[in-house]
């Protein structure tokens, strides 16, 4: 993976003043690694190298796998489910959605609408015949998240209803220790993993929350932790043109100081729209604050966007290529080209659009990503790209930690705290008083 920033349109004396800034906090990321433990706020890079972790979820999987799994329930919201999902339909998702062809499947419940529920239990009802052929794994680091634990409640009511007691002996619990959710796991003896301490739920997917349901749907974690683990290496580096992640909040927090804070990232490749979500989430939560680290209130913030190429070119263009200068766009496309369809030799409309005769898919979605880059030139838009060079775990893998240190970076640059979300608590306060009614 690589990053691009020649069309950002920033000046060297802006640049140099800023790296500055982050010079000492690069040092603090290097000794975060150093003692490898997970006491500091920015105990998520160091997940990439536990071992522990690793061994963990690794004797889980070979104690549950079973030859007839069909469907791993995953019972989660927000950090506890994007990440996955995020790498999940980047490496099967997309395709599972055409084919349903993905063995065993991981189902994704993570919102209360009825549509969704009831056809999850609808699924359960019709297609769960004994214990091993599902698992459900349950997700809340509180303990408490409201949708985790009314999804899980139904769930488990249902799969209980087609399996009995053998059904406690298909589900996991990640949680916090010691959380109230925890105590109640452990008198019902339903097998418990833990997230750190320290590893707030938008950075956790590298620990048991991504790790787990990931091995057990067949997706090479070893390779995700790979990419995760030389990406950081690299963002730990003190030279601009070194250090993506540098690189990157730097972009972003520029543009952002003169206006343009609104972050849209175009992905080039439909199969990597959950990535995206993932970091909008990242994004928004950890550098939208209403005070800085001094109490001062900054209503601080950019604003993430996504838009799939080349579908919301029909959408968006008009508004990214004429309307108001206050976005900055980041492209993601990856380098290896997949083997085109070929546009038929004998077409039915041979005279509309002349230019397709004799090319491919991969022809023409190039043609457009370059045409796209230039008319963002012509029209003075600034913009990065991100390029993959391809879409494997171990690249996907790194991108994620790009963007993890990126946002830590930019946490230093708007000088607000990037792991805490004190604004979610006021909805989650005002629903439970509402249920209690």
């Amino acid at each position: 993976m690589r990053i691009d920033i020649t069309h950002a349109r920033l000046r060297p004396d802006d640049v140099a003043e800023q790296v500055e800034k982050l010079e000492a906090y690069t040092e603090h990321l290097r000794e975060v690694t150093k003692t490898n433990d997970l006491e500091a706020d920015e105990a998520s890079i160091n997940l990439p190298s536990d071992l522990a972790q690793r061994e963990v979820v690794g004797a889980l999987h070979q104690e549950l796998q079973h030859a007839s799994l069909k469907y791993i329930f995953l019972l989660g919201i927000g950090g506890s489910n994007l990440g996955t999902k995020a790498i999940y339909d980047a490496l099967t998702g997309f395709e599972d959605a055409i084919l349903q062809d993905h063995t065993p499947r991981i189902i994704f419940v993570d919102t209360n609408e009825t549509a969704l529920i009831s056809s999850v239990t609808k699924l359960i009802e019709e297609s769960i015949q004994s214990p091993e052929e599902f698992l459900a794994i349950t997700i809340s680091k509180s303990g408490g998240t409201t949708e985790t634990i009314v999804n899980t409640e139904i769930i488990l009511s249902k799969l209980y209803e087609k399996c009995g007691d053998s059904m406690f002996e298909r589900i996991v619990a990640i949680t916090g220790e010691d959380s109230a959710f925890d105590r109640l796991l452990r008198e019902k003896n339903i097998r418990t993993v833990y997230i750190p301490e320290k590893v707030g739920g938008r950075y956790s997917v590298f620990s048991p929350v991504g790790l787990f349901p990931l091995l057990t749907a067949h997706i090479d974690v070893d390779g995700l932790l790979a990419g995760a683990l030389d990406m950081r290496n690299e963002c730990l580096k003190p030279e601009f043109s070194a250090n993506n992640a540098l690189q990157s909040a730097i972009v972003h927090y520029i543009h952002a100081r003169d206006g343009r804070r609104i972050s849209t990232h175009f992905i080039f490749h439909p199969q990597l729209e959950s990535l995206g979500k993932w970091y909008r989430q990242l994004l928004a939560e950890s550098i939208g604050k209403h005070e800085d680290r001094s109490g001062n209130v900054v209503c601080a913030g950019i604003t993430p966007e996504i838009s799939i190429g080349s579908t919301d070119l029909h959408s968006m263009a008009q508004l990214y290529l004429g309307g108001p200068h206050d976005k900055l766009t980041t492209f993601i496309k990856t380098t290896k080209s997949e083997e085109g369809v070929e546009v038929p030799k004998n077409r039915f409309f041979s005279d509309i659009v002349p230019e397709v005769s004799c090319k491919n898919t991969e022809d023409v979605m190039s043609a457009i990503y370059e045409g796209t880059m230039q008319a963002y030139q012509d029209a003075s838009r600034p913009y990065m790209e991100v390029v993959f060079e391809d879409l494997s775990p171990y690249e996907i893998g790194a991108f994620m930690q790009f963007k993890m240190i990126e946002v830590m970076y930019l946490g230093v640059l708007f000088d607000v705290n990037p792991f805490d979300q004190p604004s979610v608590e006021q909805y989650k306060i005002e629903t439970k008083k509402r249920l209690k009614e």
